[in-house]
């Protein structure tokens, strides 16, 4: 009785240390939408957060830097369930009638965001419309987002 006492509280530790915020956890994954690419995302405390995507769609070519905020919805929902908005700017290349032209611009972002209590991983569902300075914008840009999470 006392071994599975003492094993239901080692296990029900490790839950709880599943839970704890991602402050310092660098999370790196696929985003699979528009743009398709790559994924790094960085939590400076529980609510702050910095995502940079290398993506490509279209003849088009971008990295980005964004801020988000995020906010958590465990008490309404489930553990690990939350939604966070941001914006951030971005930068590259798109192929137009055979030329090549840069490409700069400005971000938002607003989604629904999952990480597995038990698990190092984070899911996304986001919305990231993007406003080009010398080309067309693209507003429709959605992407589901996989990241594995560091030091969990």
């Amino acid at each position: 009785m006392k071994k599975t006492l003492f094993i239901t509280m080692l296990l029900g530790l490790g839950i709880n240390h599943a839970n704890a915020q991602l402050k310092g956890n660098p999370q790196v994954g696929l985003r699979l939408g528009l743009p398709f690419g790559a994924t790094a995302r960085y939590f400076f405390d529980d609510a702050n957060a910095v995502e940079g995507i290398a993506g490509a769609y279209a003849h088009t070519f971008t990295i980005t830097g964004l801020y988000e905020r995020h906010f958590d919805l465990s008490a309404l929902t489930t553990d690990g369930f939350g939604w966070f908005i941001g914006g951030g700017a971005h930068m590259g290349s798109r192929k137009e009638e055979g030329n090549v032209k840069f490409i700069a611009g400005v971000d938002g972002i607003g989604g629904i965001d999952y990480t597995f209590p038990s698990l190092p991983i984070n899911l996304s569902l986001d919305w990231k419309p993007a406003i080009h300075f010398n080309t067309s914008s693209d507003l429709a840009d959605f992407a589901i987002s996989v990241r594995y999470t560091f030091g969990r």
